[in-house]
């Protein structure tokens, strides 16, 4: 099994081959890759997890073949944290949808 294949085997939803990439290489890895055990627990390939979750978390619904893929509001928000949750475990707050700011008028 490659890198690919496994990211993909986390839903049965149709993510694309090229969002696959993107988010393989954003993380650091080439979608052809062989996985391996120690290439599995790796930070890279973590992140790449996390990223295809919060794909999904985003993903719009489709029909494809006949086939209808939705998710709930509640199955949304369980990958988006699942995917946080693992960026966080990173130490990797980028994308955490939180923004801070200064409100008031003492600092």
């Amino acid at each position: 099994m490659n890198v690919a294949q496994s990211l993909k085997s986390l839903s049965a939803y149709p993510v694309p081959s090229a969002t696959l990439q993107d988010i393989a290489e954003g993380a650091g890895l080439s979608i052809d890759t062989e996985l391996t055990q120690e290439l599995r627990k790796s930070s890279e390939f973590r992140r790449a997890k996390a990223g295809v979750y919060i794909f999904l978390s985003e993903a719009p619904n489709v029909q494809q073949n006949g086939i209808s893929y939705s998710f709930s509001d509640g199955e949304r928000n369980r990958l988006r944290s699942r995917g946080l949750a693992i960026l966080e475990e990173l130490g990797d707050t980028s994308d955490t949808g939180v923004s801070f700011g200064y409100q008031g008028e003492d600092l």
